[in-house]
């Protein structure tokens, strides 16, 4: 079974490189005649002035007042996306940050800018990633088949930095590295049951502080045009990741991250586009507990969408993911999605992948930005249970 996931993963991705040497047939994104701002506004921004300012204009920015999900304990504070080009809009991708301040408005906050830039030409990529975290967060032990009556609650506070620098060496292909830090501290279990978890018998990063320094190395497919919603392309992201004691990590331990995505577009004037997804993500040596892969754990945070956050652990994953997105009324301003997912984690037991985690779910979507293609999210999926999620873009 292990192998079996590994191969339908890595296939998935030799396809994609393999379709990188094809240029995007669509050049920007289909824009929607209106979004929410238009509503609000009661003027609709498509005159020759407003089309010119549009162009002048050098940051395009989404909010998400509010937002939550059933799938973790916080409330979004706001969502806030800037877009902009750091180049010639011409031959330079959208670049963007986007600040998720939550909270469950009583002790537990989080705090995440992530920036994704592309340099003029689209001649470097700059992802990263700033966390500051106090959580408490739902466990059930190591696996995928644990069962609801395991629930343990573990609470840390987290200062993360991660950052690359990848160069493109060839049409859509990059190759880099960077630096990744995740300080975990205050670090304490709590649990109704009087037995042992599985996090009691882990041995590494357990024990009230957890630091894991280390170095990466990536290589970067991606020929999409518009990141934030994008209409047809390929994206691959491989980052092998080490971490040394001699960089200040308690444990030596290693990290696989294989991010696939496939774009498939059926129309040049509506959104009817069938998206993929495929995530392999392995951890080997002295692996801390708490950076193990989990659902809703992955660099964005989005893996197993009808699941709660943190439901399945192990020291691998793999992860896939399908979704058709589409336009309701003509001129753009509702859409809708429908998706299916699955996952497995590695056995602690056996070393092997034994269980499949399916979810099914549907949403819509409210068009922000028509220039930018930003949407306000809101979904229903079902895995364990049904759970909600409203956010800003989407999902990936």
């Amino acid at each position: 079974m292990k192998s079996l996931f590994a191969c339908i993963v890595l296939v998935f991705a030799i396809q994609n490189v393999w379709a990188q040497q094809e240029e995007p047939v669509v050049s920007d994104s289909i824009q929607a005649q209106v979004d929410i701002l238009d509503v609000v506004f009661k003027k609709r921004r498509d005159s020759v002035n407003q089309a010119k300012l549009q162009e002048e204009k050098k940051v395009y920015f989404s909010l998400m007042p509010l937002s939550s999900g059933s799938g973790g304990p916080n409330i979004a504070i706001s969502v806030v996306n800037a877009s902009f080009h750091l180049g010639n809009a011409e031959d330079t991708k959208f670049s963007n940050v986007t600040l998720y301040p939550s909270t469950n408005l009583r002790t537990y906050f989080h705090l995440k800018a992530i920036p994704n830039l592309w340099l003029a030409s689209n001649n470097w990529n700059i992802p990263g990633k700033l966390e500051f975290t106090q959580d408490a967060q739902d466990n059930y032990g190591l696996g995928a088949n644990t069962s609801e009556d395991s629930l343990f609650v573990i609470k840390y506070k987290l200062s993360r930095a991660h950052v690359s620098f990848n160069k493109r060496l060839v049409n859509h292909v990059y190759l880099g590295g960077g630096y990744a830090l995740d300080y975990y501290y205050d670090i304490r279990e709590e649990s109704e049951a009087d037995r042992q978890t599985d996090f009691d018998l882990y041995p590494y990063g357990t024990e009230g502080t957890s630091i894991s320094s280390g170095l990466t190395v990536d290589m970067l497919i991606d020929s999409r045009v518009n990141p934030i919603n994008p209409l047809e392309g390929v994206y691959v992201n491989l980052t092998l990741r080490v971490n040394p004691t001699w960089m200040g990590s308690d444990d030596l331990w290693y990290s696989m991250y294989l991010d696939t995505r496939k774009y498939i577009n059926f129309s040049q004037e509506k959104h009817r586009v069938l998206a993929f997804w495929g995530l392999y993500w392995a951890t080997y040596g002295e692996v801390p507990y708490l950076e193990m892969p989990a659902s809703g754990m992955d660099f964005f945070g989005w893996t197993g969408r009808g699941y709660h956050r943190a439901r399945f652990r192990g020291r691998q994953m793999v992860y896939t993911e399908a979704e058709f997105r589409f336009d309701f009324t003509p001129n753009g301003l509702f859409g809708g999605v429908v998706f299916a997912n699955m996952q497995s984690e590695l056995e602690e037991a056996s070393q092997a992948f034994e269980y499949i985690k399916p979810a099914v779910g549907t949403g819509i979507r409210l068009k922000f930005n028509k220039f930018s293609d930003s949407n306000l999210t809101f979904d229903m999926g079902y895995g364990d249970g049904f759970n909600w999620y409203l956010g800003l873009n989407e999902v990936f």
